[in-house]
């Protein structure tokens, strides 16, 4: 699995700066089974079907993570 990436902003002495900051397992495992849920909620709940969601689920997560990190690297030149 890609890493999982997200932007964070930090200030110090009144200064901000973001910096994108990788998500942990944990953190990233509740991200993907939340939206994995939504997503067998709106197919009405079958049973049997977890795993389709949940894979679902990561990729587009992980779609979404490296689409941020790559704003971030464009942002910086």
């Amino acid at each position: 699995m890609p890493k999982q990436w997200k932007k964070t902003v930090v200030r110090q002495d009144g200064i901000s700066v973001s910096a994108m900051e990788e998500i942990s397992q944990p953190e990233n495992q509740e991200e993907i089974a939340s939206l994995a849920y939504e997503f067998w909620q709106a197919r009405g709940c079958p049973e049997g079907t977890s795993e389709e969601d949940w894979l679902r689920a990561e990729r587009e997560i992980a779609s979404k993570g490296t689409a941020q990190a790559g704003k971030s690297a464009q942002a910086g030149k």
